[in-house]
C-alpha cells in the first residue's frame, strides 16, 4: 500500500531551516515531511546559545563579518558570510513580528551575551539558554496557520526520486508501530533537505539520537557534490554524566565567567590561549581532550557566580545539573567534548541549490561556506534562517513547474531482504560510533583514518543485511574519513597529528562526490591486495 502527495515543493525536516523554508515559500504548495511528530527531536529545538546579530550600539555587521572570517581558519565563502551577517537584523525583526520575545533589560534593550571568538556582545537569547526551544515552538505555530503547507508526520524519507538527473520527489515509509510496507511517495519538482547534521555517528554528541546525516547520505547517493565533510565541531562542554546524548552546557556559561579546571582546580586554558576559556571552540575542545588523554579530569567551575544567578541565567543547564545532583554553587561540573555541529555537508550555492537539478539543502545538512573550518558560536541559527529565506525566494522567482503524477515502482527503491535485528543493529551502531570517536575525532592521523576504514568494512561485513540507519551511518562516516585523509594539514576543527600546521597554500574547500570516494576506496583495496600477494 502506498500514499501519494503532490506539491510544488517537498521540505524534509521540521527544525528551524525546514520550517522557515516552508513558511517563506508562500504561495507555493508545500509538503513538509518529518520523521516524528512536528518539532520533536530536532537539533534546533535543543539549541541553547541563541542567534548572533550585530544589533548592539557598539556593534556593526562588518565587525560580525570580521569575527566570522577570523574564526573560520580561512575557508569561508566571504559572500556567504556577508549575506548572513548583513541580513541578521532582518531575521531578528521577522522573529519579533511572529511574537518571539528576546531577553531584554529594564530599558527594553536586547540582553546580549558574548561567546567564544566574538569581539562584541551580540548573541540574542530567549529565557537564558532556551532559545531554540521557544523559536521552534513559535515557528511551528506560525507554520500551522499557513494554508499553503501540508504536514506529513511519522515518515522516514529513504530515497530521492530522479528522472533525467532532475528531482521528482522522495520516497519514504511510515514509522508508526505495527505499520508494515506502508510507503509514501511525495512528488514535487523541488526537494529541500533540512534534516540536520551528523552528531550521532560519534560516541559523545549533544545532538538528538536520530541526527546521523541521513539527508547528506540521500543527496550523496543522488550524485550531489559534497564539501568540507572533514570539519566536525566538538562542543567543549557537554555534561559528562554518562547520558546519551550528552546534555549541552552552553558556551554562554563561560561567557559569563565560568572557569575550565582540572581536578586540582588548575585553569589549564591559561597556558593554551590568550582568550583562555573563550578561545575558539576547536582550541578549547582539543585542550580538554588532551587533559583527558593525560589522565586528568575536566570541569566547569561556576562556584564564584553570584548566588542563585546560575538558575536564572541557564534554566536548561540548571535542570540537567539538578537531576544529576550537582550543585553549581558548591560542586565542580564534569565535562567532555562532544560532537555538536557539522560545517560540511551537501555543497550549495548562495541560493541553497545543490549540484542536482531541483535539489536544495539548508541548515546543517548543507555546506554554504559561511562557517569555513570552524563555526563562530551562534551563527548556525542565523545561517539557517538566511539561507531558508533565500531558497524560498529563488524557488518563488521561477515559474511553477507542472508535474505529471506518475506511478513509481516501489520495488526499485526498497531491498527485498530483511534487515538485522534491532539488538544487533544497536551493537554495530555503537561500534561505529566508538570507531569514529577513536579514529576520526578531535585528533586524527593517516594511520587512524586508515584504521577507521578497516573498521567500517568489518562492521559492514559482520552486520550482513544492514538496517537503513546503519547503512546511512556507515556511508556518512566513510565520507568524513575520506575527506579527512585528503586534507594533509591541520585547520580549524580538523587536526592531524601527522600534519600539525596549517598549509597556507591549501586554502580551499574539499569538494567531491560519492564516486570520488569509491574510486579512492577501490585503489586502497587494490593496494592492500597487492601488498598481501
Amino acid at each position: 500500500m502506498e500514499s501519494i502527495y503532490k506539491s510544488d515543493v517537498v521540505v524534509v525536516g521540521s527544525g528551524i531551516s525546514g520550517l522557515m523554508v516552508a513558511i517563506s515559500l508562500y504561495p507555493r504548495k508545500v509538503t513538509l515531511v518529518t520523521k516524528q511528530k512536528l518539532g520533536e527531536m530536532s537539533s534546533s529545538a535543543w539549541a541553547q546559545g541563541g542567534i548572533a546579530a550585530a544589533v548592539g550600539k557598539d556593534d556593526h555587521p562588518d565587525i560580525h563579518f570580521a569575527d566570522t572570517i577570523k574564526a573560520s581558519s580561512g575557508l569561508n565563502n566571504e559572500d556567504a558570510v556577508k549575506m548572513i551577517t548583513s541580513e541578521a537584523s532582518a531575521v531578528v525583526r521577522f522573529l519579533e513580528k511572529i511574537n518571539i520575545q528576546f531577553d531584554k533589560d529594564k530599558d527594553n534593550n536586547f540582553y546580549l551575551s558574548i561567546e567564544a571568538a566574538h569581539s562584541k556582545r551580540r548573541v540574542l537569547k530567549i529565557n537564558g539558554d532556551q532559545s531554540g526551544k521557544f523559536i521552534v515552538e513559535k515557528l511551528i505555530k506560525y507554520a500551522q496557520s499557513q494554508e499553503h503547507i501540508t504536514f506529513v508526520e511519522d515518515v522516514s524519507v529513504d530515497h530521492i526520486v530522479q528522472k533525467d538527473n532532475a528531482c521528482e520527489g522522495i520516497v519514504g515509509h511510515i514509522n508508526k508501530q505495527g505499520t508494515v510496507d506502508n510507503f509514501v511517495f511525495l512528488q514535487a519538482p523541488n526537494v529541500v533537505l533540512a534534516t540536520g547534521g551528523i552528531g550521532s555517528i560519534y560516541a559523545h554528541t549533544t545532538n538528538p539520537r536520530d541526527i546521523y546525516g541521513e539527508g547528506i547520505a540521500m543527496a550523496a547517493r543522488a550524485g550531489a557534490q559534497l564539501s568540507d565533510m572533514e570539519f566536525v565541531q566538538f562542543h567543549p562542554t557537554a555534561l559528562d554524566i554518562g547520558l546519551d546524548p550528552a546534555p549541552l552546557l552552553t558556551e554562554a556559561i563561560r561567557g559569563e565567567g565560568a572557569y575550565l579546571v582540572d581536578e586540582h582546580q588548575h585553569r589549564f586554558m591559561n597556558n593554551v590561549h590568550p582568550d583562555k576559556e573563550l578561545a575558539p571552540r576547536d582550541i578549547v575542545a582539543r585542550a580538554i581532550f588532551r587533559e583527558k588523554e593525560k589522565g586528568r579530569s575536566t570541569f566547569l567551575d561556576c562556584r564564584h557566580f553570584k548566588k542563585n544567578s546560575f538558575k536564572t541565567m541557564f534554566p536548561t543547564a540548571y535542570e540537567f545539573l539538578s537531576k544529576a545532583n550537582i550543585d553549581s554553587e558548591k560542586d565542580l561540573i564534569p565535562i567532555i567534548p562532544a560532537a555538536h555541529y557539522h560545517m560540511g555537508g551537501v555543497k550549495v550555492d548562495l541560493t541553497g541549490q545543490t549540484s542536482v537539478q531541483g535539489l536544495w539543502a539548508c541548515g546543517e545538512t548543507s555546506s554554504t561556506g559561511a562557517h569555513g573550518a570552524n563555526r563562530l558560536a551562534s551563527n548556525s541559527l542565523l545561517e539557517a534562517f538566511v539561507f531558508a529565506r533565500k531558497i524560498a525566494e529563488t524557488i518563488n522567482a521561477n515559474p511553477i513547474q507542472q508535474t505529471k503524477l506518475q506511478k513509481i515502482d516501489i520495488a526499485n527503491y526498497f531491498p527485498k531482504e530483511k534487515t538485522i535485528s534491532k539488538i544487533r543493529a544497536k551493537k554495530y551502531i555503537w561500534q561505529l560510533r566508538s570507531n569514529m570517536t577513536r579514529n576520526v575525532g578531535l585528533e586524527r592521523s593517516k594511520n587512524s583514518l586508515l584504521q577507521a576504514f578497516i573498521e567500517f568494512d568489518r562492521i559492514e561485513r559482520e552486520s550482513e543485511h544492514l538496517s537503513a540507519k546503519l547503512k546511512d551511518m556507515i556511508l556518512i562516516s566513510r565520507l568524513i574519513t575520506y575527506a579527512a585523509i585528503q586534507r594533509n594539514e591541520s585547520r580549524g576543527t580538523h587536526f592531524r597529528n601527522d600534519y600539525t600546521q596549517t598549509n597556507i597554500d591549501y586554502n580551499k574547500s574539499n569538494n567531491f562526490n560519492i564516486t570520488d570516494m569509491n574510486n579512492f576506496l577501490s585503489k586502497q583495496a587494490l593496494n592492500q591486495n597487492t601488498k598481501s600477494a
